[in-house]
């Protein structure tokens, strides 16, 4: 699992290529994803000048808009988070980076699929049902408006599906696609409370690991919260790398 943590890195990480609707910023020290918030994707910082570098960073967000800073086990400088905490970044939650080989992976056993809705959106009025499917499972507005996410809709790279229930939104989950890569990237799967157990979240993921095959990818990959880590591991996912969610928001 080393050589494909080393690939994901490189390839999701590093190396990110998105059709130019996505801006990527690359610096000396910092790559980021740029959207309504920003992502710091990857970042080379000598141990020594931590603290100066996250306070710039700190400076020019606390000004313009939110950012989320992920980091996992193996990212260096050691004291990052130390850094992080100390110019004013908030802990959110913890994650486990988990990785599904498809050439090993039948899509059909094990896999909830055919008794479920789920629909890949097409259509702009489909969003409203991501969105209130979104709200209602994390308690809290989506981070993506709808604007972001109407702009999304038509690029092939990134696919939206809702899981319906007698005609009603239960279920949602995001499957961004990048350029160049053999990974497909599982995002913001979710089930309403009172539909949990039942097979819905499987039916989601059943249905992005079909079309990934379908694209010749190798690897599904996510950041799986406690909720979803054991469901996804009784899946066939494989554990790469615990980390965590930082995020700093702006004051004015």
């Amino acid at each position: 699992m080393d050589d494909l943590l080393k690939s994901y890195d490189r390839e999701i990480r590093i190396n990110l290529k998105y059709p130019d609707i996505i801006k990527v910023s690359h610096s000396r020290n910092f790559i980021k994803i740029e959207g309504p918030f920003d992502f710091i994707s990857y970042w080379n910082i000598p141990e020594e000048s931590a603290s100066q570098l996250v306070r710039e960073q700190v400076g020019y967000y606390r000004k313009n808009k939110a950012v989320i800073w992920r980091v996992f086990d193996h990212d260096k400088p050691a004291n990052l988070e130390t850094v992080l905490k100390a110019e004013g970044f908030e802990y959110a939650d913890s994650v486990t980076l988990v990785a599904l080989p498809l050439a090993e992976t039948d899509t059909q056993a094990g896999f909830e699929s055919d008794k479920h809705d789920v629909r890949e959106l097409a259509k702009p009025a489909e969003l409203r049902d991501f969105l209130a499917v979104t709200e209602a499972a994390f308690g809290e507005p989506s981070p993506n408006d709808y604007a972001y996410l109407y702009s999304l809709l038509p690029v092939p790279n990134f696919k939206f599906y809702v899981a319906y229930q007698d005609n009603k939104p239960v279920a949602a989950a995001r499957f961004i696609i990048p350029d160049e890569t053999r990974f497909g990237l599982l995002f913001g799967g979710c089930v309403i409370p009172e539909c949990r157990g039942k097979g819905i979240y499987k039916a989601l993921i059943n249905s992005r690991a079909r079309l990934a095959k379908q694209m010749g990818l190798e690897y599904l990959v996510t950041e799986a919260r406690e909720s979803s880590r054991p469901i996804l591991e009784s899946m066939g996912f494989k554990p790469l790398v615990k980390g965590r969610t930082w995020n700093l928001y702006p004051t004015t």
